[in-house]
């Protein structure tokens, strides 16, 4: 009995070991990536919701793009005359000094952008902050990957007024639809990153009624699930709101997220949940194959772990250490607003449709500005980070963050490196600028632009 009892338990110690090395090898693969720009993008698979699908749901869950889709900005090479002030300056600023045409051109359109706009898990997304060879990570870890700091030089009449950043120009209107009261709002679901399972309805069903049978409905393991109902006055998916009447539904769990891919545990928890609402809307659902939706997370999740990047700046003092209790007075001066665990600071600025969004965080070393004494706390590096997919390139996040980390260096008495401690130059910003747009035109031709409701859906926790 002794050697069956051992036996036994050595069993169990052996599986769970089994369990824990695959879910270290599933986190570890979502670790953070250096930025490289020549991966091939993985096939595109379509989306899965279900092998019989009737033409007209079919058309119905796949209706063109809605016009209040936020549009692309491309960058331009145009440079506006500089007035005279801002010639001096430029000529004085060692990051706008002269190199070949082609790259001159390109540093002055960065430039111009900086000079026009204002400072402001997957785990944490990996970030790239050096100048042309060398790939960063955050304050107190190696640093060995591919070039990636700022896509643009601080400009010239900024770095000649060493006084606090001027407040940013309000975002241009943009022509959006009126909505008017009680009338469905915009759909959640994406084919792109989610699997869909259309529910069919022997009769229409209300908000009111759906609403409570959708607890089990939230989260399968640790991806989001989203419920929708056809809104037939609008013609519309819609999120399932009391008062209104349905036709049809579709549910759907995201396959991908910063936690890793949809797992074969996750799918199944997600059929039983649907499964049941069905059976208690007398509904008919078509579920698709689980092989099917688990390889299309998989391809999901490889293609957004290589895009999944952070891009940082340093700054570095040139004399004493500063303070946490300074660092974290120059930063409230400056708007940013302390993260709830109070590791960060966060530049937030308005995209193009006016909702402000996180641009980019302020770190200093693992200062926590909540818990320590930040009158003991100190030290000598400022790290600023851009977390490349959740912010909009119409918003010239890269530029709009260098700007504010030449200006803290001109204010602090610091200067402005990579994570190797490199001055950042006029060829470094220009090498990043182009592995920045070859990452934004990933992203672009999958159909989910940085900045997107769904790449901030699929870069998430």
């Amino acid at each position: 009995m002794d050697l069956q009892t051992a036996l036994v338990v050595a069993g169990i110690v052996l599986l769970l070991l089994v369990v824990a090395y695959n879910q270290w090898q599933i986190r570890k693969s979502r670790r953070p990536r250096a930025l490289q720009p020549e991966d091939d993008l993985p096939p595109m698979r379509e989306p899965v919701v279900g092998e019989e699908i009737k033409p007209e749901v079919s058309a119905k869950l796949h209706e063109p793009p809605r016009p209040e889709t936020i549009q692309r900005k491309e960058p331009t090479l145009v440079v506006p005359p500089l007035d005279d002030d801002a010639q001096a300056a430029q000529a004085a600023s060692p990051l706008v000094s002269g190199s070949a045409d082609a790259d001159e051109l390109l540093a002055e359109e960065v430039a111009d952008g900086v000079a026009r706009s204002a400072p402001s898990a997957r785990t944490p997304a990996p970030r790239n902050a050096q100048g042309t060879d060398a790939q960063g990570t955050d304050a107190g870890e190696t640093s060995a990957q591919a070039p990636a700091s700022s896509s643009a030089a601080p400009s010239a009449s900024q770095s000649a007024s060493p006084s606090a950043p001027a407040a940013p120009p309000p975002p241009e209107p943009v022509a959006e639809p009126i909505v008017a009261d009680g009338q469905p709002r915009p759909a959640v679901i994406d084919p792109l990153i989610d699997c869909i399972v259309p529910l069919h309805l022997e009769r229409k069903a209300s908000g009111d009624r759906i609403l409570p049978l959708t607890g089990r409905l939230r989260r399968a393991g640790t991806k989001q699930v989203h419920i929708e109902g056809l809104y037939e006055p609008a013609n519309a998916w819609e999120p399932v709101t009391a008062g209104h009447q349905y036709e049809d539904l579709q549910v759907a769990v995201q396959l991908a997220n910063r936690g890793g891919p949809l797992n074969a545990l996750e799918f199944s928890e997600f059929v039983n949940a649907v499964e049941a609402l069905a059976e208690s809307l007398d509904a008919s659902a078509e579920l698709p194959d689980m092989s099917e939706t688990v390889a299309n997370a998989r391809e999901l999740d490889g293609f957004a772990a290589a895009c999944d990047v952070q891009l940082g700046v340093n700054v570095v003092s040139d004399g004493a250490p500063w303070s946490a209790a300074y660092v974290q007075n120059v930063a409230t001066q400056d708007g940013l607003v302390l993260s709830r665990d109070g590791t960060r600071f966060t530049r937030y600025q308005a995209g193009p449709d006016g909702i402000q969004r996180a641009l980019f965080t302020l770190q200093f070393g693992d200062t926590n500005f909540l818990r320590d004494d930040l009158t003991v706390k100190a030290g000598s590096q400022i790290t600023l980070l851009l977390d490349v997919p959740q912010a909009s390139q119409a918003v010239k996040p890269l530029k709009t963050m260098c700007e504010y980390g030449d200006s803290l260096a001109q204010r602090m008495g610091a200067r402005l490196v990579d994570d190797n401690h490199r001055p950042l130059t006029e060829t470094s910003f220009v090498a990043i600028f182009q592995q920045l747009q070859a990452l934004y035109d990933k992203l672009e031709a999958r159909g989910m632009p940085a900045g997107s409701p769904v790449a901030l859906r699929l870069f998430s926790s």
